[in-house]
């Protein structure tokens, strides 16, 4: 009878779970954008061309952060409830994922650019590569403490 009150209460709602998936989300979010912001704005003081690039502006950089949390909230949302191990597995996911999402902004530094704008340059790249690496260090850590039991 006492086995079968404890593992009762460690059952939690589905409604309980999304709520803190939501929270912990907005959260991730939050603090990545302001963080790539302020990368952005130092980057954009010490080399100003990569501000004046038409490819990065604030709005740029608040749309993709919060597109790319987005997705990676729908995966850990997946990688919990699929996973036995959903840190682990979590963690894999997240890794790769951000070398594959790391090489278009750093190829777009050393490549002929996109369409109807002007080349971008090395400076460019690396940064918004860093900002991805800076939206992972930030949200991962976050899921992974915050969103699991």
């Amino acid at each position: 009878m006492t086995a079968k009150t404890a593992s009762s209460q460690n059952i939690q709602t589905s409604g309980t779970v999304r709520g803190r998936l939501i929270w912990v989300s907005l959260l991730a979010m939050s603090t990545a954008i302001a963080a790539n912001l302020g990368l952005y704005a130092v980057v954009g003081y010490i080399f100003p061309h990569v501000a004046a690039w038409p490819g990065t502006s604030p709005t740029h950089v608040i749309v993709a952060t919060i597109v790319y949390l987005l997705l990676a909230t729908l995966v850990f949302a997946a990688v919990r409830r699929f996973s036995p191990r959903p840190v682990r597995h979590y963690l894999i996911v997240a890794t790769v994922s951000l070398l594959f999402s790391i090489g278009p902004p750093i190829s777009l530094g050393f490549g002929p650019g996109l369409p109807g704008v002007p080349p971008a340059d090395a400076a460019i790249g690396i940064t918004l590569g860093l900002m991805h690496i800076v939206s992972f260090a930030i949200s991962v850590p976050i899921f992974i403490r915050m969103a699991l039991d």
